[in-house]
């Protein structure tokens, strides 16, 4: 729709309304304005004004009219049925969208000199920096991890900083953005700061340089500085944020303060604090005790009074420790970086000697007399790990209608964990002929923990092939004119040797090499093309990992999977069966723990052991009949289920 200059009466109602102009012929209208709508309005510079025929509807629930009252506007646009009141320092230089609410606002500029938070330059892990990430608003974890820990590679670097530092000038423009439907209230003041469609920022303090995407929100009493709040996230509550990127539907709120922190999917961040952290998806720090500094962590939940140090330097604070995916912190756990831990790690106590059980994933890692000590495998048969398991997915709260950046692979084994396994298992055999082998690796262990570990590890093995199995022959169309054997067979070509978790999504390192390559031929020469290279891989997990199983069969089973018979496959799936019940019963009788005598302890105060016992139930009710527990034992029976449907299938295939 074209625009027009105001008419004479128009200016005399708008006039009459007490708005004030610098010049009015630098306001155009679309055909079908309505005057009456702007009441004490000042206006200055180049201004476009939209139509007015409808209500707006505000925080709360509150309606209110579109036009503009109370403020002061200088070289914006605005779009059609935009209510905007009670702005006493101004907003200059802003493109408005349909149906935007912005009422009480200090200033909300934009000065032409930022990129509206792309481009900032995180110094993640590594306090006195030599890991930037320089963040923009479709970041994803996997590029994140790529600039975090590939800094070895130069030409690689200097590439995704290039694609970076274009599409962050890209972003650099001399007028902000307020997209539609997004709601700003109470507004202390935001320079230099993009609003998407449907934000809400309610109460906040201070925005500087940033950009809150979609579906964000930015509550009472936030400050923010260099900033990406992706879609979904949210920032809330007495919050201090500074040179931070908060991803999709992760939540900072409760007084909690970070710098130069990345916070990617479902992140909970509150009270506590963080400083150069990468904190990969659905980490989460609930207390205000607890302090996250130069680690990396994924998956990753930390006990109240959880505490990192790397202050033990001479030449800076350069020390920096790694957290393997799922592990977890006891109450008052601490770190003296630099330290690793494996994947799926029950760390307790204080740890001074940087142990690294990377080796030993699913272990409990606690101190024992001023030492680590590691019970290797202990957390395989844990309900808390099975829970965790389960509840990753449930607690991806990301849109369904809205791109999702970040790839998260929520498989509770992958060939990544076995590969680990299969390395814990070598490892264990090593220390029954060289216990001295520990000493390398800073911990101890018990040789009474030993056999039991390989116990464990073995399980977990046993239950991953016999679940991927399953799943391939349910998925797969027999043909009788070949053997069983051959229709098994992978037709992946790509080496699957060795694996990384790339913060969420597992991948084959043949196959990260082959992206760095292309990266740095300038096959891939954009942040797009480079987004859509990590999805394909996302998208190829599942022949990647019957690949991996394909070539490890006869090191699990004794034989080559092109020899096998349909009576092998019904024996390994009953072997299967076995650790899937296995692992069942381990880890109900973990969770019943919960229910033990001593957990009455605290019920029924004002009673007598009947009093107590009643108290007990109304509340905690029966083990059978509590809902965590339930749940993991209805996924091992939709497991096991899965097993009898396939043996069914065999059956059919030959006849029997």
């Amino acid at each position: 729709m074209k625009y027009r200059n105001l008419t004479i009466e128009e200016i005399d109602t708008m006039h009459r309304n007490g708005c004030t102009a610098s010049d009015w012929n630098l306001i155009k209208v679309k055909e079908g304005f309505n005057a009456s709508n702007y009441v004490r309005a000042q206006f200055s510079g180049n201004i476009t004004l939209g139509l007015t025929n409808e209500k707006v509807i505000g925080t709360a629930g509150i309606i209110a009219p579109s036009g503009i009252f109370d403020a002061i506007i200088q070289d914006c646009s605005v779009g059609d049925n935009v209510h905007i009141s009670r702005i006493n320092q101004g907003i200059i230089n802003y493109d408005i969208d349909n149906c935007a609410y912005i009422a009480g606002a200090g200033s909300i500029i934009c000065t032409g000199s930022r990129s509206f938070g792309n481009g900032t330059k995180l110094h993640v892990l590594n306090e006195q920096g030599k890991r930037e990430v320089a963040i923009y608003d479709r970041l994803s974890a996997q590029i994140a991890y790529m600039l975090t820990v590939y800094r070895h590679d130069s030409k690689l670097i200097e590439k995704l900083d290039g694609m970076i530092a274009a599409y962050s000038l890209s972003k650099k423009k001399s007028r902000g953005h307020i997209g539609a439907y997004a709601k700003i209230t109470n507004l202390g003041s935001a320079t230099d700061v993009n609003f998407g469609d449907e934000t809400l920022t309610k109460g906040t303090s201070l925005l500087w340089d940033g950009t809150i995407s979609p579906r964000a929100f930015m509550g009472p009493n936030v400050i923010a500085e260099h900033f990406i709040v992706m879609p979904g996230g949210k920032v809330d509550k007495n919050s201090i944020i500074k040179n931070v990127f908060v991803g999709e539907c992760a939540e900072i709120s409760n007084g909690f303060v970070a710098e130069n922190s990345l916070f990617f999917s479902n992140c909970i961040m509150h009270a506590g604090e963080a400083a150069a952290v990468f904190a990969g998806p659905h980490c989460v720090s609930m207390h205000k005790s607890t302090l996250l500094i130069g680690g990396f962590f994924s998956f990753f939940n930390a006990g109240s009074g959880t505490n990192q140090s790397n202050h033990y330097y001479r030449t800076g604070p350069v020390h920096q420790g790694i957290v393997g995916r799922g592990s977890k912190t006891s109450s008052n756990a601490y770190i003296l970086w630099p330290a690793r831990f494996g994947q799926f790690s029950l760390i307790g106590g204080s740890h001074y000697h940087h142990p690294d059980t990377v080796k030993l994933p699913y272990s409990y890692v606690v101190e024992r007399d001023g030492e680590t000590m590691v019970v290797p495998g202990a957390n395989v048969v844990t309900a808390g790990t099975i829970r965790d398991i389960l509840k990753w997915k449930h607690r991806d709260l990301r849109a369904t209608d809205h791109k999702r950046y970040d790839l998260i692979n929520y498989s509770s084994l992958s060939p990544k964990n076995i590969s680990r396994i299969y390395q814990a298992i070598k490892f264990l055999n090593d220390y029954t002929e060289n216990p001295g082998i520990t000493d390398e690796y800073n911990f101890t262990i018990k040789s009474e923990y030993i056999s039991r570990g390989k116990q464990y590890y073995a399980l977990t093995v046993d239950f991953f092939f016999g679940m991927v199995i399953t799943s391939r022959l349910l998925d797969l169309k027999f043909d009788k004119s070949r053997s069983l054997g051959e229709q098994l067979m992978s037709s992946c070509d790509d080496d699957i040797e060795s694996w990384a978790d790339m913060a969420g999504l597992v991948i084959p390192m043949s196959r990260v090499d082959k992206i760095i390559e292309q990266i740095k031929s300038e096959e891939i020469n954009t942040l797009d093309m480079l987004q859509s290279a990590f999805e394909a891989e996302s998208d190829a997990y599942s022949e990647y990992v019957w690949k991996f199983v394909v070539e490890n069969f006869k090191t699990c089973y004794g034989q080559s999977i092109e020899n096998v018979t349909p009576d092998d496959i019904v024996s390994i799936i009953h072997r299967w069966e076995e650790s899937v019940n296995s692992l069942e019963m381990l880890r109900r009788q973990d969770a019943k723990k919960d229910f033990a005598d001593f957990t009455k302890i605290g019920y029924g105060i004002d009673g007598d052991d009947d009093i107590r016992n009643a108290d007990y139930d109304a509340v905690r009710g029966l083990p059978e009949k509590n809902e965590q527990l339930f749940d993991f034992i209805d996924h091992y029976h939709s497991i096991s289920k899965n097993g009898y449907e396939a043996i069914a299938r065999i059956k059919e295939m030959i006849g029997k």
